[in-house]
């Protein structure tokens, strides 16, 4: 299977520090890749490097495709947010506050809302639906025009267990759908083992790449070590 992403003896700086070194990596295309590691440990900033957002690096990095959809780990969406869902689902086609759009571009909002069951919905504001309503609404955003690669960030964390589930169980069924690629950053060990095809964990500047047993094998590791601190670890 073809890479997506690739890299070669790649160092990541943050100013005059190196935060990982030498990366040797590979990411399928078509996979659903957990991003592991504790905080600070340069998830972020590889995914900035990714995305071409952060510069300050040596060695080799190819990413195969400019098609890439972002969901950020943080949104500041209040009650009083005045955009319906479909709305802000269409922003992903303008720059700015510009809401009308064109024939082409309903149809895909309409698709990408499909996608992630927000179809009935789609005219309610997006402030006053439920938590998980929401993060699907940031997910249809992230799809709306059919991206290569889908990268979260940690896009599972202010929600329940049942809402989490029902949210990667929704992106994996577009990932073997469509061959959509996902990175996902997470601090859910548990929750990923179940749906992630492989791993990459960011660790003491080390960056070490497994398949979806040994991510099992770590889980278990380190659920059974230090099962109060599993989330604060990856």
């Amino acid at each position: 299977m073809n890479a997506i992403i690739e890299t070669h003896q790649l160092t990541i700086r943050y100013g005059d520090r190196a935060i990982a070194s030498e990366i040797n990596v590979d990411v399928p295309a078509g996979s659903f890749y957990a991003i592991l590691g504790e905080n600070g440990a340069g998830k972020t900033t590889f995914i900035k490097t990714i995305l071409g957002q952060h510069h300050n690096y040596v060695g080799n990095l190819n990413v195969t495709t400019k098609s890439i959809g972002f969901v950020p780990q943080f949104r500041d969406i209040s009650r009083d947010y005045p955009l319906s869902v479909a709305e802000f689902v269409g922003l992903a086609f303008n720059s700015g506050w510009h809401l009308f759009n064109n024939r082409s571009e309903k149809v895909a909002i309409h698709k990408a809302l499909q996608k992630m069951d927000l179809v009935n919905i789609a005219d309610q504001r997006l402030g006053l639906i439920s938590g998980g309503q929401r993060q699907r609404a940031f997910v249809a955003q992230a799809l709306v025009k059919q991206p290569e690669l889908l990268i979260l960030d940690e896009s599972t964390a202010s929600l329940d267990h049942e809402h989490k589930r029902q949210l990667l169980t929704a992106i994996v069924r577009l990932q073997k759908e469509t061959g959509l690629t996902v990175l996902f950053i997470t601090h859910e060990l548990t929750l990923v083992s179940d749906f992630a095809d492989g791993f990459l964990l960011f660790d003491a500047g080390n960056v070490t790449q497994g398949n979806a047993q040994a991510l099992k094998k770590i889980t278990v590791d380190m659920t059974l070590t230090h099962p109060e601190n599993e989330v604060h670890y990856v």
